[in-house]
């Protein structure tokens, strides 16, 4: 019974791990490919890597607890100094790292994935992904440790590979030898003892090569004693069955290797020292680290977890969400956490940025999200989809300007609407009103709105100094006046910027002038001005004009004219030469003409 109950508790553990340990989960093999070598001196560690990759993240994690993390780029070896910034050496003791490889993505694949995103189609195009090679099926992790004693260090091997000292497997007849694995040396062979019945032993087992006859047991029913403790679980179902194989390994087997308890995971044919550690436990762990209670209430460092989960710590209780750039997404890391100070959520990416806050004694419903929907802000019942109260000293909501302000949504316009306690005043966003989307400021009676810059205007207390621009209940708008005369009044000098007014191009070089001719055809044909543009209509029938292109247009053909005028005048000028030449000709023909009737009269005379 107690066997059972200790395999249950292991089974527990490891149901548990599963739900807490996803990635490490999905990082499982037979066997794993080592990311690197690893190498020491007294100055640093270096990892050799022997993958490719586009990035690799080295997370170091020290004995007091601090962190340390960094990230190489593509060709650079990854290495952990172990003298600090002032010069000191590093203290003594297990050190544990994880070397995480980022895969170098094209740029396609990353821009595949983020459209996704955005499509909600991540686990399709992920597939299609890795289905042509572009996406890696598996991301490489390697976690081991390393040992610093009086300023040696000991690097060990990672631990998600397979590790030196493996013992020999079992293959029967007259090979049936076990040879010890003691560090101390002298090789002992022992001979296999097969029982084809039950065994039962009414007191405690003692297995290991260094059980000695005598063995003090305490309270211990079962115990593992040599130099590599391991709990086997060889699978030989027969297929169609589940069949993998597990193990309990206790400690690292290699020098400078990490004290831990852990299960690993070793597929279908592994034994031995293979496999992937899924979930560990490094020796001394505080108190309570993983407590699991009767109740099925899980506590991290608490003996007595109140809710399903529980952490406990004397600083900042947190927990961290960290997605990697290693599956071709773009890496961002958040915490969630709470203390004295408030409970945040911090953007870790982003600079470690608090976008959200809660202070502690915040009262209740600060921020209440009813089953329909409707968002309340200091009330348990909003009926509106935004509804902001502020209690009164009797505890009702309020109606006057500093007791609050409610967001609504009013069905009978379909939009939204920021109302100030009963006023009349009112700020829409109504998607059914004159345009869709058309945000609205008013009132709903014959008022004025007013709009203020460095202004007195205090809440209860209304001034008219101030007011830079008036709308009237009528809807004439008043510029510098609270009293406009017509729909626009503005009292002061008015200027247009940020759009072409002058048409001096006309005369440039480049510019192409159409001819007179071609100018009237146009003209007569469209009845209107090539420049001014035709007449234009809103839905409702009514002229609309953008005065600085009107403006410019009716410029443009200003100046067209002129150089028109100024065409025909010089072609008038040469007209009015060419009538002056022919007059004078004609002059010297009738000159002409005249002396020859004289000639010709005389000549008659003669004749006579």
């Amino acid at each position: 019974m107690r066997i059972q109950n200790t395999f249950r508790g292991f089974a527990c553990l490891v149901v548990l791990a599963m739900c807490l340990s996803g990635s490490a989960l999905a990082q499982s093999a037979n066997k794993v490919e080592s990311v690197a070598a690893i190498g020491a001196d007294r100055t640093e560690v270096r990892w050799q890597p022997q993958v490719e990759y586009g990035r690799l993240i080295l997370t170091v994690s020290a004995p007091g607890g601090e962190v340390f993390r960094k990230e190489f780029e593509a060709g650079a070896t990854p290495s952990f100094k172990l003298i600090d910034k002032e010069g000191n050496s590093l203290p003594d003791g297990s050190y544990a790292y994880e070397l995480r490889v980022i895969p170098n993505f094209s740029r396609e694949v990353r821009k595949a994935l983020a459209a996704s995103r955005e499509n909600g189609n991540t686990a399709e195009v992920m597939q299609e992904l890795r289905r042509s090679g572009q996406l890696p099926t598996s991301l490489p992790v390697q976690s081991g440790s390393f040992l610093i004693e009086k300023g040696a260090v000991l690097t060990g091997s990672p631990d998600d590979g397979v590790e030196p000292q493996a013992q020999k497997r079992n293959s029967g007849g007259a090979a049936n030898q076990l040879q010890s694995k003691k560090k101390s040396g002298g090789a002992v062979t022992i001979e296999d003892v097969v029982t084809a019945d039950d065994i039962i032993v009414q007191g405690s087992a003692c297995i290991g090569l260094d059980c000695v006859n005598g063995e003090v047991f305490g309270f211990d029913t079962i115990r593992l004693k040599e130099n590599n403790t391991r709990l086997q679980f060889t699978d030989t179902s027969a297929a169609g069955f589940p069949n993998n194989n597990w193990q309990i390994r206790a400690n690292s087997s290699a020098a400078g290797g990490a004290n831990f308890l852990g299960f690993v995971d070793q597929g279908a044919d592994g034994d031995s020292e293979t496999g992937t550690i899924v979930f560990s436990t490094a020796a001394g762990a505080p108190a309570n680290s993983l407590f699991v209670g009767s109740t099925g209430h899980v506590g991290l460092r608490t003996g007595t977890p109140v809710l399903d989960l529980h952490i406990a710590t004397s600083d900042t209780p947190a927990h961290r969400l960290e997605q990697t750039a290693a599956g071709g997404f773009t890496a961002q890391t958040w915490d969630i956490a709470g203390n004295e100070a408030n409970f945040f959520v911090r953007d870790v990416t982003g600079g470690s940025r608090l976008p959200f806050r809660i202070r502690p004694g915040a009262p209740t419903s600060s921020i209440d999200i009813a089953a329909s929907g409707n968002v309340g802000i200091g009330t348990a019942s909003p009926g509106f989809k935004v509804q902001v109260d502020t209690a009164t000293p009797t505890g009702t909501a309020g109606n006057s300007i500093a007791d609050g302000l409610t967001i609504r949504t009013n069905p009978s316009i379909n939009g939204l609407q920021l109302m100030h306690g009963l006023s009349t005043a009112f700020m829409a966003l109504n998607t059914d009103a004159v345009g869709s989307g058309t945000l609205g400021i008013g009132t709903k009676g014959n008022f004025a709105v007013h709009f203020y810059t460095n202004s007195g205007l205090t809440a209860g207390a209304p001034s008219t100094t101030g007011i830079r621009m008036s709308i009237l209940g009528n809807g004439n708008v008043g510029i510098g006046t609270t009293a406009p005369a017509g729909r626009l009044d503005v009292n002061g000098s008015i200027f247009q910027r940020g759009v072409q007014l002058f048409a001096d191009y006309v005369f440039e070089p480049t510019y192409t002038l159409e001819s007179i001719e071609d100018h009237s055809a146009f003209m007569w044909n469209n009845k209107h001005l090539p420049a001014v543009g035709a007449r234009q209509v809103d839905a409702q029938g009514r002229e609309v004009v953008e005065i600085g292109a009107r403006m410019r247009g009716m410029l443009e053909e200003i100046e067209k004219a002129h150089i028109y005028i100024s065409t025909l005048s010089d072609r008038i000028t040469e007209k009015e030469a060419v009538v002056v030449k022919l007059k004078r000709q004609n002059t010297e023909l009738a000159e002409r003409l005249a002396s020859i009737e004289a000639m010709l009269s005389a000549s008659k005379s003669e004749k006579q």
